[in-house]
Parts: C-alpha cells; sequence; structure tokens
C-alpha cells in the first residue's frame, strides 16, 4: 500500500504458500474505495478459476469476471469490464486479447506466477506490459535474483525505466555479477531492488508461528 501511495510498483515474493494470493486480495479491497475502478488479475490457465473461488471466500464484496471462452465471448466479457471489481484472465489470452483491452484503465494490473515475463521479448512479457493502469504488481515464489533477465522484465513492467535499458541493465549489472562475480556490483544492485520486493521465508514464518504458540 504504501508503494501504490506513491505511484510505485512492487513485487511479492514469499515463498509458495505463504498467502501471496490472500494479501494481493486484501489489498485489491482496501483500495477498492479509493480508486472505484477495475483491477486486472492475469496468472496461469490452472490458476484461474482459483483466483475467482478465493476472491469470494476472502472478499465476498468484490465483484469478478473471468474472461475465458472462444473468442466471441471473451469480447462479449470484456465489455463489461467497468461492472467489475476485479478482471481475471490467463496469459495464454492476454496474448490474444491484448488489443481489446487498449481503451480500458485499470486501478491495478497484478501478474500470478510473474516468472512468465521472465523473458522480455516473449509476447507473454510484450502483451502484459501494454496493459494501462494506475499500478502494477508482480506474484512470484521463484528466487528471482537467480536471473537476472527475469528480474529487469518483471521491473521493465513494474516501472519501466527503473533499470535502465535491458542493453544498460546487461552492462552494469548482469555482466559483472554472472561473468566475474563482482560482489560490490551485486550489492549496489540489491539496494536499487530491496525497497520494492516483499519476501518472507518459510523458515522464518515457521519461527513466528512456533514463538505465537508457546506464548
Amino acid at each position: 500500500k504504501t508503494l501504490a501511495s506513491y505511484g510505485l510498483g512492487g513485487i511479492l515474493a514469499d515463498d509458495m504458500g505463504l498467502g501471496k494470493t490472500l494479501q494481493m486480495i486484501a489489498f485489491l479491497q482496501s483500495e477498492k474505495e479509493t480508486l472505484n475502478i477495475p483491477s486486472i488479475v492475469i496468472c496461469p490457465t490452472s490458476l484461474v478459476y482459483n483466483w475467482e473461488s478465493e476472491v469470494e471466500k476472502f472478499a465476498p464484496s468484490l465483484k469478478t469476471l473471468v474472461v475465458s471462452g472462444d473468442k466471441d465471448y471473451r469480447e462479449e466479457l470484456i465489455e463489461k469490464v467497468e461492472e467489475v471489481d476485479i478482471v481475471i484472465t490467463s496469459y495464454p489470452l492476454i496474448r490474444r486479447d491484448i488489443d481489446s483491452y487498449s481503451d480500458i484503465e485499470f486501478a491495478y494490473c497484478v501478474l500470478d506466477e510473474a516468472q512468465h515475463i521472465k523473458n522480455p521479448n516473449s509476447v507473454n512479457a510484450k502483451s502484459v506490459k501494454e496493459i494501462r493502469a494506475r499500478g502494477y504488481f508482480a506474484l512470484t515464489g521463484t528466487p528471482i535474483e537467480n536471473n537476472l533477465t527475469e528480474l529487469w522484465s518483471i521491473f521493465d513492467f513494474l516501472m519501466p525505466g527503473y533499470l535502465l535499458s535491458h542493453k544498460k541493465f546487461s552492462e552494469r549489472f548482469e555482466r559483472p555479477i554472472v561473468m566475474d562475480e563482482d560482489r560490490d556490483v551485486l550489492r549496489e544492485l540489491n539496494r536499487h531492488i530491496k525497497p520494492f520486493i516483499l519476501r518472507r521465508l518459510k523458515r522464518d514464518v515457521l519461527k513466528e508461528r512456533q514463538r505465537s504458540w508457546h506464548s
């Protein structure tokens, strides 16, 4: 919420199973009255209806719209976007439908399993970066620091230009870190990205739970 209030994006990078979906639903619900325009969630096909059921379970006041089905039916659904709070669609379908969203401005655009845009030249990456929104967030349980091109591509979605162009990023950070194992450059990159990444590890959360049980 702090990042959003400053017009910045961020990455929710908690370990798998720690509730990234629920945290994002709570955030979108808390922002609803402020912006009062729909947000869009883009996720793998297998998670589309999971997102719908999680919203219904934890934030029943939010109205969802799952964009799926054949092309004509999806066009009909997209025309109803402004009647709902959260639009949910998949990476394969956003690639096909991106032109239909060109006149729509969303409150937030959320990518789940954001490693699906790890290749900045892929159709997935290019499509989601065309979505117009007031804020951008990414959810990924993978250790993104291990793949610097993936990291750059996600930041290029969140805040284009923050980590320079891909070419300049490679010259300034990726090559020295990967090829030369330059720890100073790695620390510099960490300083740049740390404020925008919220990461909890299972071992830390388990310690917190153990403390609360004992108390």
